[in-house]
Parts: C-alpha cells; sequence; structure tokens
C-alpha cells in the first residue's frame, strides 16, 4: 500500500475546528440536516414493523373467555391459541435473523452503495409486514415464524447502512445532534407502536390493521428515501457545493474513507478488551430494553388486568419518557466533557451505569411490590433512564476506532442480539402461569443480574481511548521505508 491509499488520520486541531465552525454559522440548516430526518424516519419506521408484534401477539391470541377475546370474534378478528412457548419463539424468531445478518450487512455495506442496500432492506421488510396477516390465516404459526425470521434478515441492514451513510454527512462536532436525533427514532417508533397498536387492535379493524398501516408507512418512506437521500456527498443531486466544502473539510482528518476490508486488523479487535466490553454492554442493554419491550404488554394485561387498549397507552409511556429525557441527557453529558469536568472514559462508564444499573435496582423492585401505580411508574423509570446508555456505550465504538466505527456497530450489534432471542424465550420457559407474580418475579430478577454483570465487566474493562490498531499510518510509514530502502539499494 502507497501512501495515496489512505489518508492519515488525525486530530482536528482547536483552530481548524473553530474555522469549520464559522463556516457552518452560514450554512444553517442544510441536507445534512435531511438526511438526518430521512433516517430517523427509517428507524422510527423500522421500529414500527420490529415491535409491532410485541402488542399484537396480545389481541392474537387473547386469553378465553376474557372481554378482548369475545370482542375479537364478534368483530371477526382471527384469533389464535398458542402455547406460551410458540409465543416465546414468535418474539424471539426475529432476532434470530438479526443475528444471523447483522455482521453480513456491515460487510456488504462496504463494498456496495449504502442508500441502495437501506432501500432495499425497508421494501423487503415492509412488504413482509403487509403479508403477514393473510400468510398466518392461511398457514399458522409456522408460517409467521418463517416471516419474522425473514424480517430479521432484511433489517439488519438497517443500522449498519445508516452509520456508513452518516460517517460521511455529520461533521465531528454535530454528531451528537445529528445521529443522536436518528436514534431517537427507536423510541418514537416503539412509542407510537405501543399506543396505537393497543387501539387499533381494539377496533373493529382488529390486530390485522396494525400490520398493513406499518407496512404502507416503510414503503412510502422508501419512496421518500429514493428521491431525496444518499448515500454521500458526491451522489446527491441538491446538495450545494459551500456545504459539501464544509462537510468535505471537516471529515478529511477525521475519517479514512480509504481503508480496504483486507486491511482490517481482524486479530486486534476480536481480542480487545475495549471491545468486548462495549459488546457485553450492548447484550445487557438488549436483554432489558427487549425483556421489557416484548413481555411487559403481558405482565401488564394477564397480571394487572387491563384492557388492550390501556395495554398500548401504558406500554408507549416510558418511551415516551425515554424520547423526552434523552435531549437533556446528551447536553448535560457534552457540558461536562466540553468543561473537562469528567474525561470521556469516566463520562462512558456514568451514563451506562445510570442506564443499567438504575435498571437493576428498577427490576428488583419491580418483583417484590403490588400497588398497580408504582409498577407503572417503576416500569416508566427503568425504560426511561435506559437513554443514558447513548452517552454510554452507544457511542463508544467510535471512541474506540473512528475508522472502523461501523464495523465495530456491525460485530457488537450481531453479539447483542443474542440478548433479544434468550430473553423471550427464558421468559416462556420460567412463566407456565402468566397470571403467576412468583414466576415473574424470577423474571425480572434474572433481567437485574445481566444487566448488573454486563456493566460491571464494562466498568473495569471498558475504555473511551482510541485503541492502537485504529490508525493505519505506522503499518504505512513501515512499508514506505521498506520501499526507500529497496530503491536505495537498486540504486
Amino acid at each position: 500500500m502507497t501512501n495515496l491509499d489512505v489518508k492519515q488520520t488525525e486530530p482536528v486541531n482547536p483552530q481548524e475546528m473553530n474555522s469549520i465552525q464559522k463556516a457552518d454559522s452560514s450554512h444553517g440548516i442544510g441536507f445534512r440536516h435531511l438526511q438526518s430526518l430521512l433516517l430517523f424516519l427509517c428507524v422510527v419506521s423500522g421500529y414500527l414493523i420490529r415491535v409491532n408484534l410485541s402488542v399484537t401477539i396480545v389481541a392474537m391470541n387473547p386469553v378465553i373467555n376474557s372481554t378482548d377475546y369475545f370482542r375479537e370474534l364478534a368483530n371477526h378478528v382471527p384469533i389464535f391459541g398458542w402455547t406460551n412457548s410458540m409465543r416465546s419463539v414468535l418474539l424471539s424468531t426475529f432476532f434470530v435473523g438479526y443475528l444471523v445478518a447483522n455482521f453480513p450487512a456491515s460487510v456488504l455495506g462496504c463494498r456496495f452503495d449504502n442508500k441502495t442496500l437501506l432501500a432495499c432492506s425497508m421494501t423487503v421488510s415492509s412488504l413482509l409486514t403487509l403479508i403477514s396477516p393473510p400468510v398466518v390465516y392461511a398457514y399458522g404459526a409456522p408460517a409467521l415464524v418463517a416471516v419474522r425470521f425473514a424480517q430479521g434478515l432484511s433489517s439488519a441492514f438497517m443500522f449498519p447502512m445508516v452509520h456508513g451513510i452518516m460517517s460521511k454527512w455529520a461533521p465531528p462536532h454535530e454528531r451528537g445532534q445529528l445521529v443522536g436525533f436518528i436514534n431517537s427514532g427507536i423510541q418514537l417508533g416503539t412509542m407510537v407502536t405501543m399506543a396505537v397498536s393497543g387501539v387499533l387492535c381494539s377496533s373493529s379493524m382488529g390486530w390485522p390493521s396494525v400490520y398493513y398501516l406499518s407496512g404502507a408507512f416503510g414503503l412510502a418512506w422508501t419512496a421518500i428515501w429514493l428521491l431525496l437521500g444518499s448515500g454521500s456527498l458526491s451522489t446527491h443531486r441538491f446538495v450545494s457545493q459551500a456545504e459539501k466544502d464544509y462537510i468535505q473539510r471537516s471529515l478529511t482528518n477525521t475519517v479514512n474513507h480509504d481503508i480496504r476490508l483486507s486491511d482490517t486488523p481482524w486479530k486486534s479487535i476480536f481480542t480487545s478488551l475495549p471491545v468486548w466490553a462495549t459488546a457485553l454492554a450492548h447484550i445487557g442493554h438488549n436483554w432489558g430494553f427487549w425483556l421489557l419491550l416484548t413481555e411487559m404488554p403481558t405482565f401488564i394485561h394477564t397480571v394487572l388486568k387491563f384492557d388492550i387498549k390501556d395495554d398500548g397507552m401504558l406500554s408507549s409511556l416510558p418511551y415516551l419518557a425515554m424520547f423526552l429525557l434523552q435531549i437533556p441527557v446528551t447536553f448535560i453529558a457534552d457540558f461536562l466533557n466540553k468543561r473537562e469536568i469528567t474525561s470521556l472514559t469516566v463520562s462512558r462508564k456514568i451514563w451506562n451505569t445510570i442506564s443499567t444499573w438504575g435498571g437493576t435496582i428498577g427490576l428488583v423492585i419491580l418483583g417484590y411490590i403490588e400497588n398497580t401505580h408504582l409498577i407503572i411508574i417503576l416500569y416508566v423509570f427503568i425504560v426511561a433512564i435506559g437513554c443514558t446508555s447513548n452517552a454510554g456505550f452507544n457511542i463508544n465504538h467510535m471512541d474506540l476506532s473512528p475508522n472502523y466505527a461501523g464495523l465495530l456497530m456491525g460485530i457488537t450489534n450481531t453479539v447483542a442480539a443474542s440478548g433479544g432471542i434468550i430473553a423471550p424465550l427464558f421468559v416462556g420457559l420460567v412463566v407456565d402461569d402468566q397470571t403467576s407474580v412468583a414466576e415473574w418475579r424470577i423474571v425480572f430478577i434474572s433481567g437485574a443480574v445481566v444487566l448488573f454483570i454486563t456493566n460491571l465487566f464494562f466498568i473495569i474493562f471498558g475504555s473511551a481511548e482510541t485503541q492502537p490498531w485504529n490508525s493505519l499510518q505506522n503499518k504505512d510509514s513501515l512499508k514506505m521505508d521498506n520501499t526507500k530502502q529497496d530503491i536505495e539499494i537498486v540504486g
């Protein structure tokens, strides 16, 4: 490799960053903000599709002789008599596909146009959502398992593509705003699904309408994305030259665009304790997030005896709180870092601990209280503080290796998908009687143990220091020196 193949990764000096920030003042809102908005809506759509079964499964499989059971019979809405084990399989299957495809998707993103891959991913996921009701009518649970697995495969492209695209659009000092806004689509998509699905399931249209609406939204987003979206600055039709120059200038010394996959330091990455610390923190987060997301609607419905319409509204409330809390949390974290009150490493560990160990305490208490109002308040609290992980492990990939941040996200996201698979399967094994408080207590305490252990590992071995294998400078310099020596010998 020659020095033409690699752009050296150097920190941007303060004077240059100040000039970049001043230059930006003349641009204001630009097409980079439009890309952020479009990708935010992509994440919202992705979570409408991903989460809908968590709510609709209560309506698809109502308790016999319950209010929901008789209402759906009266409205001629199909219902099923699945066992708890089958319910758990249905809720987990998406993550099996997601686990299988996440890493290959991130590798494909290094070779092919991210815009096209993202559009194809959303199109496939949306079409599978639209066919879900007729497929399950005709062929039952096994067919729905196959559909959910395929959706997991296609959805695995979303976050690797989003990170790949925004690495070319977001100036370093704007990443918190632009990328943070995109990630907030997780909470908004979850919240909308929880709230709207409960209303739709209790209507005369029944649970199929949830799939039709979420699938249609995904196809509509794809059409807009193909018109206005772009995988890079060079391919966007409308971005001004001034904004393009501003973005390219800010990224020149901070992102290595020319690294080839064959140069990836695989051994260094997979033997790095900080990388594994981030991966375990990701596993713990996913375990807690999906445990509450997939199982709390059932707990609220069967143990607390809420109507399905209220289930959806109650289940969405924590994600509204999480969405609103994320903005001040990000501001405070950045403020403390800029003032050097906390180092990056300390900051990442503090905010991640608030998320996970706060959740640990909440889950333990949740297993032992019986007051309905206190349970709902605690549920909101546990989910809401989860947003602090966005200032913890969730941005640690860029700390460890700016040049390989997308690949690290693909690796940790692949490993963390196990949390979404195992959590609902574990509930299916433990909870035989859905009305048993004692059995649900085991579920909550087990989740607390997972959160505690994974964050402890992150505290001990985690780091926000850029790792030596991030830069190819030393490797490239060595090759250049060898080339010079060969030339001198020949001369």
